[in-house]
């Protein structure tokens, strides 16, 4: 594999990781309000919330495929991986801390979401600029 086809996936990981953590923002938003039309349109399955832990979990694995690598085996810059497990921890902490407080929720999942895309996007960047990630 080349260096350039290396950066390809490298980034496509990041883009991904950006990408989700906004859907998981965007299902834990729009949730209250599409409760009573998800079973009818048959897709109540979503208001689980094990769908929820199931989007989280997918957020964490795209960033053990993206920002761990590049963490260890290229750049070695720890924000990346601070500013994901920030980002995670005010997406989890928001169901748990504001179970009744839409608004806090709301401000939580998108400072999370935020974080998340932000550290994909620096993640990205670093490679673009790391000798290491290109040489590869």
């Amino acid at each position: 594999m080349t260096s350039l086809q290396t950066f390809k996936l490298k980034s496509i990981w990041d883009k991904t990781g950006a990408v989700f953590s906004w859907i998981c923002a965007v299902h834990c938003l729009t949730l209250p309000f599409l409760t009573a039309i998800l079973p009818v349109i048959g897709l109540s399955f979503l208001a689980n919330e094990f769908a929820e832990y199931v989007l989280i979990g997918i957020s964490v694995l795209i960033a053990l495929f993206s920002l761990i690598p590049a963490y260890f085996n290229e750049h070695g810059k720890m924000r990346t991986l601070l500013l994901f497990a920030a980002g995670i921890s005010f997406i989890f902490f928001a169901d748990k801390l504001f179970e009744e407080n839409f608004t806090g929720k709301i401000l939580f999942v998108f400072i999370g979401a935020g974080l998340i895309t932000v550290s994909h996007i620096i993640n990205r960047r670093l490679c673009q600029n790391c000798k290491k990630c290109c040489e590869i």
